[in-house]
């Protein structure tokens, strides 16, 4: 068994990721399951470029959230694998945002913060999680 010391602050770093994560899947699941409701509360325009995203891009939306829980779960679990789980969540952020600002019209019809700075805060706190884990495993935080 590992009994090398952790600082507190780790532990309030992988709770507040967790809740940071579990939001997002929280998210993908709403986004995933949108009801004829929902999307009739967007614009028509809106709903035409929901409507166009390809299905492969919600595999990636669900690896970058899913991938950020699990690495969090891992992180609190003191594992190891933690450490690929935030990898493949930063290929998630890649490849289902990337779609959406360069491929899309998302950023004319739903406008630059939620099309290109939010997502480059969820990219940057991704990166910034994968190395966090890399440092604690590191550190013998976790293995």
């Amino acid at each position: 068994m590992n009994t090398t010391k952790i600082p507190t602050w780790f532990w309030i770093v992988a709770v507040l990721a967790l809740l940071w994560n579990a939001m997002g899947v929280f998210a993908f699941i709403n986004d995933f399951n949108m009801s004829a409701e929902t999307l009739a509360a967007y614009t028509p325009e809106q709903q035409e470029v929901l409507k166009e995203y390809p299905s492969w891009t919600k595999v990636f939306y669900g690896l970058a959230t899913v991938g950020g829980l699990l690495g969090c779960i891992g992180l609190l679990l003191r594992k190891g694998w933690a450490v690929p789980m935030f990898f493949a969540s930063i290929v998630g952020v890649i490849l289902q945002q990337g779609h959406s600002i360069f491929m899309t019209r998302a950023r004319e019809v739903f406008g630059m913060g939620a099309t290109v700075v939010f997502p480059i805060i969820i990219l940057i706190l991704a990166i910034a999680l994968y190395f966090f884990a890399r440092m604690a495993k590191s550190k013998a935080w976790i293995t």
